[in-house]
């Protein structure tokens, strides 16, 4: 089970937003939990302890470690939390309870199931930067659901944050290579190797991005793939011909209004053709652009 709230609350350094009496109770509990600790003689060499330290396989073998001995915790400073969520005020909330500075914490944090660093409507001049400049803070990022809004990443810092994601929500996420390079759509999906379902705003596109996206195995077992904001870049005859195969991801596709009235007189064909259709063997998409007569 996770590390209960108290025992979290013991090791780290708080940013508490309640009254005077939890603040000062914090220092003296991680002393405490110090004073407390003493070098271990263990049965095995101390180069495979080394390796069992710092290599934990999982979260939940982690936290038995720890529980059983607080000189793995000591050696190798984790903190398994559930949820860690970026809000408005530049704060950090874990397990939706503690709000918290990052920079101050010496541990690192291993999250289990939800990572949010959310595009705020009402504020303005987001940083880009919250997630790459606080990536070093993570352990593991084991997280189920994944939220990224208006921010610029590194390809090897998102494929550390998505390999587990199962549910991907990105809005106005910029991801570049090592040379600052900026990559498209198919880069992202390639990285989510067990996304089920995602919902990219402002997606980066090529022309060759829609037949790249086909290359990719683990494509076809999208649940769900939403787009919104496509430009003409994006490639809706190779679409077509693989949406008339789909027999799995439902597509919902959202055209920007700057799109010309040729490419939406092809987008309205697609449309009264799958209209037409009788029979399905495939799954049926849904397709929209403004001025688009429902």
């Amino acid at each position: 089970m996770d590390l209960p709230v108290g025992s979290i609350a013991a090791v780290i350094s708080r940013v508490s937003l309640g009254p005077p009496r939890v603040r000062a109770t914090i220092p003296s509990r991680r002393t405490k939990f110090f004073t407390k600790y003493f070098r271990q003689n263990f049965s095995l060499p101390d180069s495979i302890m080394h390796y069992i330290e710092k290599n934990p396989k999982t979260w939940k073998l982690y936290q038995k470690m720890i529980q059983a001995c607080k000189y793995f915790f000591v050696k190798n400073p984790i903190l398994v939390v559930r949820y860690l969520y970026h809000n408005k005020d530049d704060l950090w909330c874990v397990d939706n309870r503690l709000l918290i500075d990052l920079k101050k914490i010496k541990c690192k944090f291993w999250v289990t199931k939800e990572f949010y660093v959310p595009r705020f409507p009402d504020v303005k001049n987001i940083n880009p930067n919250i997630v790459s400049s606080n990536i070093s803070k993570l352990y593991k990022c084991g997280a189920s659901f994944l939220e990224l809004g208006g921010q610029t990443i590194s390809y090897h810092d998102l494929s550390f944050l998505i390999s587990d994601a199962k549910e991907i929500v990105f809005e106005d996420v910029t991801v570049k290579d090592e040379n600052g390079k900026i990559l498209p759509l198919e880069k992202l999906i390639e990285a989510s190797i067990k996304a089920e379902r995602i919902h990219i705003v402002g997606p980066t596109m090529t022309s060759k991005t829609f037949n790249e996206l086909t290359k990719i195995t683990h494509f076809a077992n999208l649940d769900s793939l939403t787009l919104y904001g496509l430009n003409e870049d994006f490639d809706v005859e190779d679409f077509y011909v693989y949406m008339k195969k789909n027999q799995r991801t439902k597509f919902k596709l959202w055209f920007d209004s700057s799109i010309s009235d040729g490419y939406k007189a092809r987008i309205e064909e697609i449309i009264d053709e799958i209209k037409a259709t009788k029979v399905f063997g495939y799954r049926r998409p849904s397709i929209e652009f403004d001025e688009l007569d429902e």
